[in-house]
């Protein structure tokens, strides 16, 4: 063998060993620093550059250890990026399946939003009448008219409640935008509960079994109860009223059937 030769194979023995230590010797300084700065991305970043080395074992531990408060932080922002970011962090962890329900949640709203976003019902239609049955009509001489307005760019649920111990919905309807809708009721106790929004969509789940309900701009209220005999009352909605007297009110309040 030429002295050529042997000296081209030390040589690539020596960049060899070299390039191998600097692997190494990199690998470590890179895990330093992430222990250094001690955060799920510092970690994350190390585990995606070296996913077989000599480190990943401890990486994952001290990844692990900060999980709960990660995930506290994606939740409060609680947007896709935040949810792919922390399942990226934590595929097969403690909570990777709650931030899956999560993601998924979101999917499917924004999958509503872009079949639903600019679905809207007649004014004046029961979309609940399957649940909560016809709605109740006077029938004496003396009654009430109870008039909904709905707000100019946003739809509406209407719905008359019986103010008694069991809360029995007596009347709904489906209030198009900048619409009017007059029920006529006996005279009784009533309470008012507003459901407002925007894309209807047919197949959602509500409370109890009830479907049906707005995949935009959700919001719930009511008014206090009320006794009403032989008079016209006026419900005016709007989204921008500065002194709204009507009070918050939630999905489940609303649509439960007790």
């Amino acid at each position: 063998m030429s002295g050529t030769k042997i000296i081209a194979i030390v040589a690539g023995a020596i960049l060899a060993i070299f390039l191998l230590l600097n692997f190494v010797f990199t690998e470590t300084l890179d895990y330093y620093e992430a222990v250094w700065d001690n955060t799920v991305p510092s970690y994350v970043s190390f585990r995606d550059r070296y996913p077989n080395g000599k480190y990943i074992k401890e990486t994952n531990e001290r990844k692990s250890l900060l999980e709960e408060d990660y995930f506290a932080q994606k939740r409060k922002k609680d947007d896709l990026r935040a949810y792919e970011e922390f399942l990226h962090a934590f595929p097969a962890d403690k909570y990777t399946a709650e931030a899956t329900r999560l993601r998924d949640s979101l999917l499917q709203i924004q999958s509503d939003i872009e079949k639903y976003g600019n679905n809207t019902l007649p004014n004046g239609e029961l979309p609940y009448q399957a649940f909560f049955g016809d709605n109740a009509k006077s029938t004496k001489k003396f009654n009430t008219d109870v008039v909904v307005v709905a707000p100019v760019a946003f739809d509406m649920i209407a719905m008359i409640k019986e103010n008694d111990e069991n809360g029995k919905v007596v009347a709904h309807a489906y209030v198009a935008a900048d619409s009017t809708y007059t029920f006529n009721l006996d005279n009784g106790k009533y309470q008012m509960f507003f459901y407002i929004g925007n894309g209807w969509n047919p197949n959602k789940k509500m409370e109890d079994g009830v479907l049906g309900g707005f995949v935009r701009n959700e919001t719930y209220s009511k008014d206090d109860p009320v006794s009403l005999a032989n008079e016209v009352i006026t419900y005016r909605l709007s989204m921008r009223q500065r002194k709204n007297s009507y009070k918050s009110s939630s999905r489940s309040e609303m649509f439960h059937k007790n």
